[in-house]
């Protein structure tokens, strides 16, 4: 309902459209980019980009799907382009903290439990990093934030079967390399 009133030129309406799913993108860049900094560079091209073709949206897939296949498109062409020039660098914990997502809610009250769940959650930023790119989307889609295979086909744009195949790359991929860290 809140699309159909932001194509109507509602301003409200899609200020909260975007307001409900922005922190939802960005977690997911986070997470799939590795890099803070340009995970809220490429969502905000992606809202500016949703924005502009909001009429050309079909409700056929969840506007969060939608949304994030802009951002893995601005992404991938971004990255495309810059190849040779940019270097990974590791996620930033604390902007993956306030980016929002299942992974980036702590409820610890103690400076202990504060530091433990910071650990875990560069232990899980290190494993991710070991992910190729596309196996990275696909595991962050589903397992961070739920989304069905075929919400993550339409998003990265392969058949559903290449999704279930990543995804089962991506499990035990992350399987061994725990293992191997002695993270179990």
């Amino acid at each position: 309902m809140l699309v159909e009133r932001a194509k109507r030129n509602d301003r409200d309406a899609l200020e909260e459209l975007f307001r409900v799913n922005y922190p939802l993108l960005l977690g997911a860049l986070v997470r799939i980019t590795g890099d803070a900094r340009a995970a809220e560079d490429v969502a905000q091209d992606a809202v500016l980009r949703a924005i502009v073709n909001l009429e050309k949206y079909e409700p056929r897939a969840k506007f969060s799907t939608w949304l994030i296949t802009i951002a893995l498109n601005t992404y991938r062409n971004r990255t495309r382009r810059a190849w040779r020039e940019l270097p990974t660098e590791n996620v930033n914990i604390a902007a993956a903290d306030s980016a929002g997502g299942a992974a980036g809610k702590e409820s610890a009250t103690s400076a202990e439990d504060l530091a433990l769940g910071r650990l875990a959650a560069s232990d899980a930023a290190n494993l991710l990093g070991a992910l190729s790119a596309d196996k990275r989307q696909v595991f962050v889609l589903k397992h961070y934030y739920g989304f069905t295979y075929q919400e993550i086909a339409d998003a990265v744009g392969c058949p559903v079967g290449t999704v279930r195949s990543r995804l089962h790359d991506s499990v035990q991929m992350l399987r061994r390399e725990i293992a191997r860290r002695g993270l179990i």
